[in-house]
C-alpha cells in the first residue's frame, strides 16, 4: 500500500509538471523587462564615450597640427578647434537620447551637438592633450588640460593677427596720409588692434567719419578720438574702440621719404577674457565651447 501511494504521488506530481511545461502559459515578460531595466538604467558618464586609442585619428590629429611645435599645446587646442568648427556640423535639433558616438561623427563629419563635443576632446587626447568634459545646463564642455590662459591667449592673439584688417608697407611724403575706412553694415561693437612703425614720426588719429577728417586735414577744427590718437611718433601698439558702425583712421607722414608700415586687426580680447578652471590632479584646463556663438569662436571665449 505504502509503495502504491508513492507510485500515485510521484505521477501526480508528473502530471501538473506536464501541465505547466507544455498546457499552462507561463508569464516570463517581467523577467525580460527587469533585464531591459537594468540595461537602460546603468548610466555612463560623458567621458566614458571619448576615443582613447585610435591609428586614424591619430593621424587625423597630426596632420591638423602639423604647423604647430611638438611642445606648443596652446597652438594645438587652437588648431583642432578650428577644424572642428569649419569642417563639422553640429546638429542643434536632434536631442541627445541615444547614446553618443563620436566616432559616427567623424566619419560623417555631423552629429549632435554632445557628439561633436566628444570628437573634439578626443582629437586633443590623440595630440597628447588631457581632456574631460563636463554639462551644465544644455551646454557641454571640454576642457583642455596642461596649457595657462596666457599661452592660450597668445595663441588666440596670433591667430586674429594672421588675418588683418589692412596690412600696408609703403613709403610717404611730407604730409601724405595713409588712410583705413571703419564703416561696416553691422551694429556690434569693433574694437582694433594696431600695430605700426616708422622711419620717420607721424601723427595717428581716429574720425568718426569723414566729414571730420576732412575738416582735420584742412585745418579747421574736426573731432576725433583723442583715446586713439597719437601725434609725433615713430611707433606704437594701441587698443580703439571704433564708433558704431562708422570711423576712419589715418596716419600722417611728418617727413619725406618715410618708410612706414602698419597692420590693424580685429580686436577685443584680453587675457583674463579665457576662462579656465584646475583639474583634480591641480592641472589649468582651459574651458572650451565648439557650439559657441558669440563674436569670437576661439577656446577660452565663453559667452
Amino acid at each position: 500500500m505504502l509503495k502504491g501511494g508513492i507510485y500515485i504521488t510521484v505521477a501526480v506530481f508528473l502530471f501538473i509538471g506536464f501541465l505547466y511545461m507544455f498546457v499552462v502559459d507561463v508569464d516570463t515578460s517581467d523577467l525580460i523587462t527587469n533585464n531591459q531595466v537594468k540595461d537602460t538604467k546603468k548610466i555612463h558618464h560623458i567621458n566614458d564615450y571619448l576615443i582613447t586609442d585610435d591609428f586614424n585619428l591619430k593621424t587625423f590629429t597630426h596632420k591638423i597640427t602639423s604647423s604647430c611645435l611638438n611642445e606648443d599645446k596652446a597652438c594645438q587646442v587652437l588648431e583642432i578647434y578650428k577644424y572642428v568648427r569649419s569642417s563639422f556640423i553640429i546638429d542643434n535639433i536632434t536631442s541627445d537620447i541615444s547614446a553618443p558616438n563620436p566616432l559616427n561623427a567623424f566619419k560623417n563629419r555631423q552629429g549632435t551637438y554632445l557628439d561633436i563635443t566628444l570628437l573634439y576632446s578626443s582629437l586633443l587626447l590623440h595630440s597628447g592633450i588631457s581632456t574631460y568634459i563636463k554639462k551644465d545646463g544644455s551646454k557641454y564642455y571640454s576642457y583642455a588640460c596642461g596649457i595657462n590662459n596666457f599661452d592660450m591667449y597668445n595663441a588666440i592673439k596670433s591667430d586674429l593677427h594672421s588675418k588683418p584688417l589692412a596690412d600696408k608697407d609703403l613709403t610717404l611724403r611730407n604730409g601724405q596720409v595713409w588712410a583705413f575706412d571703419l564703416s561696416r553694415e553691422s551694429n556690434d561693437n569693433l574694437i582694433i588692434d594696431i600695430e605700426f612703425f616708422s622711419k620717420y614720426p607721424v601723427d595717428m588719429v581716429l574720425f568718426p567719419n569723414k566729414q571730420e577728417m576732412n575738416a582735420h586735414l584742412k585745418g579747421q577744427y574736426g573731432r576725433y578720438n583723442a583715446d586713439c590718437s597719437l601725434f609725433n611718433v615713430t611707433e606704437a601698439n594701441i587698443s580703439c574702440q571704433a564708433p558704431q558702425k562708422t570711423g576712419i583712421i589715418i596716419f600722417k607722414s611728418l617727413n619725406d621719404n618715410n618708410k612706414f608700415k602698419a597692420g590693424i586687426y580685429k580686436g577685443g580680447i584680453l587675457a583674463g577674457d579665457i576662462k579656465s578652471e584646475k583639474s583634480r590632479q591641480g592641472s589649468n584646463c582651459i574651458k572650451i565651447d565648439v557650439n559657441s556663438s558669440g563674436n569670437f569662436s576661439y577656446p577660452g571665449i565663453i559667452y
